[in-house]
């Protein structure tokens, strides 16, 4: 009996950093923005309502500027949210256009130099997307979930900042902290945010890059994958470290110990793990 042929794969394919550090950016500005202008519309009505001075003359905030200030906070938090929301759908159509673009071209170069005839990549991802660059019908399918989903996790971290401010608010009334004061601890915020910033595009880019290539994969007739452990900056998971090397079919992933099921690559939290496409013979030039 002859030896089981091994298959032939496509080299991994990490994902586009010009555009996860772009949106690590844009991200960052959203979210400051949404907090900066929550903040001056206070101050500024503060200021007319006679309950604080200019920045360079700071007083303290008296309970009845805090009262004023919460019941402004509650009037104002939907319309901030829904300003956050339409700043967060523009930056999340940009990102994830981007990242289906350029993930796909990158996957389809690997492809080819595995030897895979490109006349079936023409024939089977036909949907376009940004440009000259196509993708497969069934990653068209996720672009506009993925659109959305991202427009609300950017949405709901603005709230959680409003929130945050609200807090620093109530907690600076008590304190007799001034609005020019306030500013400050804002400004000093600003080293956390941009490294949230950059976490958040590191996992979210990591997720959608390994998404986009299996959904490619499975309008060519691909159903297996290679994982490839890719360790974090500072860890890794032991049963991700376990998988490298192991085959799975791509719309099921490898069991994962640690979370009682199976996963796939990019999927949990802070997951750098990629995959190697295994390739049918039929899509061959030899």
């Amino acid at each position: 009996m002859s030896a089981r042929k091994k298959p032939r794969t496509a080299r991994a394919v990490a994902a586009n950093q010009g555009v996860q550090r772009e949106y690590a950016k844009r991200l960052q500005a959203v979210l400051r923005a949404v907090v900066r202008d929550a903040f001056l519309e206070l101050k500024d009505a503060a200021k007319l309502a006679g309950m604080a001075q200019d920045a360079d003359e700071p007083s303290p905030i008296a309970e009845q500027a805090q009262r004023f200030v919460h019941e402004r906070f509650a009037e104002a938090q939907a319309r901030w949210l829904v300003k956050a929301g339409m700043r967060a759908k523009e930056v999340s159509r940009w990102y994830c256009r981007q990242l289906y673009r350029t993930t796909t071209a990158a996957q389809k170069k690997a492809l080819i130099a595995a030897g895979m005839n490109k006349a079936v990549l023409d024939d089977r991802w036909t949907i376009p997307v940004l440009g000259r660059q196509h993708i497969s019908a069934s990653a068209a399918k996720h672009l506009d979930a993925d659109i959305k989903a991202n427009t609300e996790l950017i949405t709901k971290m603005a709230a959680r900042d409003l929130g945050r401010l609200q807090d620093l608010l109530s907690e600076s009334a008590s304190r007799g902290v001034s609005f020019s004061e306030m500013e400050g601890l804002l400004r000093a915020s600003e080293g956390f945010d941009e490294a949230r910033a950059k976490r958040v595009a590191l996992d979210q880019t990591n997720k959608l890059n390994q998404q986009i290539q299996r959904d490619n994969a499975r309008d060519l007739g691909i159903t297996k994958c290679i994982w490839v452990h890719v360790p974090g900056k500072y860890t890794s998971r032991h049963t991700h470290m376990a998988m490298n090397g192991k085959t799975f079919d791509v719309n099921e992933g490898l069991f994962d110990s640690d979370v009682g099921r199976n996963v796939l690559p990019g999927e949990l939290p802070m997951c750098r793990c990629q995959s190697r496409l295994c390739l049918p013979e039929e899509l061959f030039n030899d």
